[in-house]
């Protein structure tokens, strides 16, 4: 009964993602003057944050975190605790040399609303997020090198780092593991790509990478050196058309002077393929953007509001948007009396983006003020604003700025 029950739950985590789950957190902090509640409290928070951080990293991927940093930091970071639905201390007390303060808790995060936060912020996005690519090594010749060799765990590693710091989110050890132990239940006959899609699908991946790496070794090429030769064979597909996106085979080499031993030629193997998964992963990476562009889900997308404008006007500003090619993918997300919100993507930055709209405003004659927010957000305000227009923020920080309208000729 317990071996059925077994099989029934390991099942059931190869098919669906896993839930979020109590995971155990650590912080510490320095003790002061001999105030050891204040470093507790302190130590408390810490592991707290790290705790939110962490639900935070479950929808963006490292890169994006860096460029958002200061606005996640502002936002999420700074009141962590809103997002805390419980937690337990499981010990604490003073590191060995008596300087720290040490606590471990087992935090519940509220990852809906960080989820709706980073939304709100427009920094993950409904339609096109941060692309989740799942990278599985899978032998596909007799001359490939087996995945628990150690130059292919090293190029591996590599991958998913590089891949993280691109913009993709990747999944973790613990998902990793279920995915090789379901590959290794099945028998993979007829196209083993079809079962990987599913297989990723499964796990939500928006992308799949089939990893393969071939050694070589030519002794003293020219007469002179001995060559290791590492062959990195990417497959990517967009798991949910199920359509190849690219094919990349990439060499790296690796040369030795004397012959190399079996664990020499092991380490220059491990060198190689690393030099070429890196390759890889960058030639991987334009495939992939090249791919969603083309059919128009990548690039920034912002949320512009126009606070204070008659219809008139707003029909003016709508024109414009749909006719301006940096613009794509517009929609309507509100309307009403003298507030105008659209949700547009572009390869523009904010900043850019904002000199770019206010200036083709002022051409159109339409007189623009703009405030300043948190996020992929812009909101541009009409400084004479219409007798029956409804009421603006009024949240304190907030910069204004205004442009006049340059004269007519």
């Amino acid at each position: 009964m317990k071996l059925l029950l077994s099989f029934v739950i390991l099942t059931s985590l190869l098919c669906f993602p896993l839930l979020a789950e109590e995971v155990m957190h650590s912080g510490s902090a320095k003790i002061y003057n001999g105030d050891k509640t204040h470093a507790k409290e302190q130590a408390l928070k810490n592991a707290l944050l790290q705790a939110v951080k962490q639900g935070v990293e479950k929808f963006l991927d490292t890169r994006t975190i860096s460029l958002k940093y200061e606005v996640i930091k502002d936002q999420i970071y700074s009141v962590s605790l809103k997002y805390i639905r419980d937690y337990e201390i499981l010990s604490e007390g003073l590191n060995l040399d008596g300087k720290f303060y040490e606590i471990q808790i087992l935090a519940k995060v509220e990852e809906g609303k960080i989820q709706q936060k980073l939304k709100s912020l427009r920094i993950l996005h409904e339609r096109r997020g941060n692309k989740r690519l799942l990278v599985v090594y899978h032998s596909r010749t007799p001359d490939a090198v087996p995945r628990d060799n150690a130059a292919v765990e090293d190029a591996l590693a590599a991958v998913q780092k590089t891949f993280a710091e691109n913009s993709f989110r990747i999944f973790s050890e613990q998902t990793m593991k279920q995915v090789y132990n379901s590959l290794e239940q099945e028998n993979l006959i007829g196209r083993p790509v079809d079962s990987l899609i599913a297989m990723a699908l499964n796990h939500d991946a928006d992308i799949l990478v089939i990893m393969e790496m071939i050694a070589g070794r030519q002794d003293k090429p020219n007469g002179t050196f001995f060559k290791v030769k590492s062959t990195v064979h990417f497959s990517l597909y967009d798991t949910l058309t199920g359509q190849q996106i690219a094919e990349t085979i990439v060499e790296g080499n690796e040369i030795s002077v004397k012959k190399p031993n079996d664990n020499q030629w092991y380490s220059l193997l491990g060198k190689a393929g690393k030099q070429a998964s890196l390759e890889s992963v960058r030639q991987s990476t334009e495939h992939i953007n090249h791919f969603f562009q083309n059919i128009g889900l990548m690039g920034q997308e912002y949320s512009v509001i126009f606070s204070g404008y008659s219809p008139q006007m707003e029909s003016l500003i709508v024109n414009y948007l749909e006719n301006t090619s940096d613009f794509r993918n517009l929609s309507e997300l509100k309307n009403t009396f003298g507030f105008l919100e659209i949700e547009l993507v572009s390869l523009k930055r904010k900043s850019t983006l904002r000199r770019k709209i206010t200036s083709d405003l002022l051409e159109l004659q339409i007189e623009v003020a703009t405030k300043s927010v948190a996020g992929n957000q812009l909101i541009f305000i009409n400084p004479n604003p219409m007798e029956k227009k409804t009421s603006t923020d009024k949240s304190s920080g907030v910069e204004e700025t205004k442009a006049q309208v340059p004269p007519s000729q």
